[in-house]
């Protein structure tokens, strides 16, 4: 029994596969990037917010030193006493003011009879003007707790609550106090929120703004504020579980996915059409679909028909063409470009077998590719074919085109072996392709054709024209033959005519491509025109 493949594992199938899978990883770590830039953004605004609220704090608590320092009153006496309360009252989420004396707590606006207190501890951060800062501690009070900020003979207690406005829900932070150098910290305010993890203090943690949490569900920003001081540290819980989060991640999944597969199939369309491309070819080529159009090529003197070149023409449906330029290129990507030139040949002799044998002095050019010139096999059949049909070699000129890419230095083997066949070599589009011109005396060809880019110009572009006698006095002086390609225009025959150089020529002017049974009949009404001049002369000699 034999089993049919599985359409859903071939290649093709895959490679779509493939594209949407990566396309809706994409979509998904570029999701998660947006939502963390969109995070960081919010965090921006929030750090700023605490930052601006800090400042206004410990503002108002060194005023507030300031001031009791300056009390004009005795330490604890009632009068100093009433004075601080004022300035408890005037001052900023500030609960209360203590009165030292020595480093010993004496009163504060609170307790008016304090027993008598060891002197102060040393504090979490001390600055270089006295200022000294404790973190948020037990107090004296029983059940009450506070950061303590003091210089002098006053210290203040900040108030407890002082950031409970600031709370928003999925954020945490901390608020620190520092010193010049960033190397001690006193812990101001803490809230946890609902956060999966809060801040946490690391002094080597400052350098860094945003850092993320290995497990992706924390963000931490850092930040110092150098005037004050203060040190923040913000957590935010990254929000992946709500149905909002939910929904915003199906999407950027979805929208990669799409992204994804429109390169696939994108990568699908331009693979089915190169393929059917060279699918049709083929196919087209064993039907005998392409048929060859032949052009004039003329005495620029006098008009006299020389030759022609064969064109191929292939139309896939009425009056719709595929360019040679195209489908000749891609099959010498595809390495099936010989076929062309051996269809072509095959053709020629089909069409104008007869005619050829019948006028030996006629020449038919075709175009080859670089491929062909390194391709024994094709010099091989090409001679062999020419012996069938009993067509000279010089009856069919081979052109090289110079669009083609062609390492020349490889080709003189080539070009050698056709010219000893007897076949006349042209380089075609001579002057805009990639070859240079000092090859030329070394590839040994019999003609250049001018391509029909520096033709155009005749008349519109005399800085390009002036290129045309250069091209011409060059081919001159290796020896060569000139086809001028293009010659559309009377006044583009008479400006080369002028030039008083022998020159072969093929364009509009003198004929468009014709086909098999108009090549013919032009070559009948030649040959006749010939018979004629014959006989005439023929009359007049017999007549002296």
């Amino acid at each position: 029994m034999r089993f049919r493949r599985n359409s859903l594992i071939s290649p093709v199938f895959l490679v779509l596969l493939l594209m949407l899978i990566l396309g809706a990883v994409a979509g998904q770590l570029v999701g998660k990037g947006l939502r963390i830039l969109e995070e960081e953004r919010h965090m921006d605004i929030y750090m700023t917010a605490l930052r601006d609220y800090s400042s206004r704090l410990l503002a108002s608590a060194r005023n507030t030193l300031e001031a009791a320092n300056n009390s004009p009153f005795e330490i604890c006496s009632p009068q100093d006493l009433a004075y601080q309360r004022k300035l408890v009252f005037a001052a900023y989420h500030i609960k209360d003011i203590g009165r030292l004396r020595d480093d010993q707590l004496i009163c504060s606006t609170l307790l008016s009879d304090i027993k008598t207190q060891p002197r102060r501890s040393v504090a979490n951060v001390n600055l270089k003007d006295g200022t000294y800062i404790y973190a948020d501690d037990a107090l004296i009070t029983p059940g009450s707790h506070g950061p303590i900020v003091g210089r002098g003979n006053a210290n203040v207690v900040l108030s407890s609550v002082a950031f409970d406005l600031m709370h928003t829900p999925r954020y945490a932070f901390s608020i620190f106090a520092t010193d010049e150098e960033k190397k001690h910290f006193a812990l101001l305010y803490n809230y946890s929120g609902n956060a999966e993890r809060g801040p946490e203090l690391s002094s080597g943690d400052w350098a860094q703004k945003f850092v993320e949490a290995p497990d992706g569900k924390v963000l931490r920003e850092n930040s110092c504020d150098p005037d004050t001081g203060v040190c923040i540290s913000l957590s935010a819980t990254i929000d992946r579980t709500s149905t909002a989060a939910r929904l915003k991640n199906l999407l950027a999944i979805c929208l990669g996915a799409l992204a994804g597969g429109s390169v696939g199939l994108g990568w699908l369309y331009y693979r089915n059409r190169d393929h059917s491309l060279l699918y049709r070819l083929n196919k087209a080529l064993a039907a005998g679909e392409p048929h060859l159009l032949y052009q004039p090529v003329v005495d620029m003197a006098d008009g006299k028909v020389l030759g022609f070149e064969a064109l191929i023409r292939w139309e896939i449906r009425k009056g719709d063409f595929v360019p040679p330029d195209v489908f000749v290129a891609r099959a010498e990507e595809a390495g099936i470009a010989t076929k062309i030139t051996i269809y072509v040949l095959e053709r020629l002799i089909e069409d104008m077998g007869d005619t050829l044998r019948q006028r030996r002095d006629l020449r038919i050019n075709i175009n080859i590719t670089a491929s062909d010139l390194q391709s024994p096999a094709f010099m091989s059949r090409m001679e062999r074919c020419l012996a069938t049909a009993d067509i000279e070699p010089q009856q069919v000129g081979l052109e090289l085109t110079e669009r083609t890419a062609v390492d020349f230095s490889k080709a003189t083997d080539g070009i050698r072996r056709l010219r000893e066949q007897g076949h006349r070599i042209y380089i075609d589009d001579f002057g805009t392709g990639y070859s240079s011109l000092a090859y030329l005396g070394e590839l040994h060809v019999d003609a250049i054709k001018i391509d029909k880019a520096f033709t155009r110009t005749v008349g519109n572009d005399y800085a390009t024209v002036s290129i045309i006698p250069q091209i011409i006095s060059m081919a001159k002086e290796h020896g060569l033959d000139i086809v001028v390609e293009g010659v559309e225009t009377e006044a583009q025959a008479l400006y080369f005519r002028k030039l008083g150089t022998p020159l072969a020529a093929q364009g509009w002017f003198f004929g468009k491509p014709l086909c098999v049974a108009d090549a013919q009949a032009l070559v009948a009404t030649v040959k006749k025109k010939q018979s004629r001049v014959k006989l005439a002369r023929k009359t007049t000699q017999k007549a002296k």
